[in-house]
């Protein structure tokens, strides 16, 4: 009787929170949010389980810190139950020029892990920019040349990475599938599991010391966020070739891509940044990617 009153309770929350679950034996079998830009479900604290590691029903995130030759980096590898886990959100709107620091913007969203996007907004090339968020097209324009590498992230959440696309639009769909997300920064790490071997494009101010930033493909709703220390308080920074083979030398990367850098690097976990533990300053960004539960948080 008690199982039966517990599974009743959560699955009343659950469709209160616009979700649906099926359960047997106390297995989630589905639960999902809207393709849209509403936040993930309320966060139950217990589910943080120490400060590296979060785990419930339908997520697991794990953090792992370390330094290659004096390069402090954080690793976060992430586990969903269903794409919509995966989401992105603007501070004021993908059709506006706002920002705001990321750890207010994902505990906003009720993010469980975010890390900063592709600031959509301050694309050096202005006139050729590829915003598809939450299913919405935003921007789907690329010039000739050069243009940037392109992420593509569908419907069942898989990545495909976009080599160097030379003029058009990206489309809406990507092998049958609907993009649900399109970032236009980069460029690619890895792609199809093979190093990007293409030389980095200049703003990307490959030879400086620098933090990087890089979200990746691991397995089937598998992730993983890389990011990477500053060139200052004792810890050195990576130029991107190192920064390259860093990332491709990972175990199970199926595509990897580099996203935006330097002073907007920001990786929060709890709603607290947690890289650069040092200097908890912000610069304000555009847009976040995020990772949130479906489980309900009541």
């Amino acid at each position: 009787m008690k199982r039966l009153t517990a599974f009743l309770a959560a699955f009343l929350l659950a469709l209160c929170a616009g979700v649906f679950a099926v359960a047997e034996d106390d297995e989630v079998l589905y639960l999902n949010l809207p393709i849209d830009f509403s936040p993930g479900n309320e966060i139950n604290q217990k589910y943080y389980l120490s400060e590296t590691l979060y785990e419930d029903p339908t997520l697991r995130v794990e953090i792992t810190t370390g330094s290659d030759n004096g390069r402090l980096y954080w690793i976060a590898d992430i586990e969903i139950q269903d794409p919509s886990q995966l989401r992105t959100a603007a501070a004021e709107g993908f059709d506006s020029k706002g920002s705001e620091s990321g750890s207010v913007l994902a505990r906003r969203m009720n993010a469980v892990l975010a890390v900063n996007g592709d600031y959509y907004c301050y694309n050096t090339n202005s006139s050729a920019n590829v915003t598809i968020r939450q299913g919405i097209t935003f921007k789907n324009k690329l010039l000739r040349s050069p243009c940037q590498d392109v992420l593509l992230i569908d419907e069942d959440g898989d990545f495909h990475g976009v080599e160097d696309p030379r003029s058009g639009d990206i489309g809406t769909e990507i092998d049958g599938k609907k993009i649900i997300n399109a970032f236009y920064f980069g460029p690619l790490l890895v792609n199809n599991g093979k190093i990007r071997k293409d030389k980095p494009p200049l703003h990307m101010n490959p030879n400086d010391p620098a933090q990087r930033v890089a979200i990746a493909q691991t397995g089937h709703l598998k992730y993983r966020v890389i990011v990477t220390g500053p060139n200052e308080r004792g810890s050195k920074a990576f130029r991107f070739e190192d920064w390259r083979e860093f990332v491709a030398g990972m175990d199970d990367i199926l595509v990897a891509y580099n996203l935006d850098g330097g002073d907007s690097s920001v990786l929060v976990f709890n709603g607290q940044k947690i890289n650069d533990p040092e200097n908890r300053n912000e610069r304000p960004l555009a847009d976040i990617i995020y990772f949130a539960s479906v489980w309900p948080g009541v």
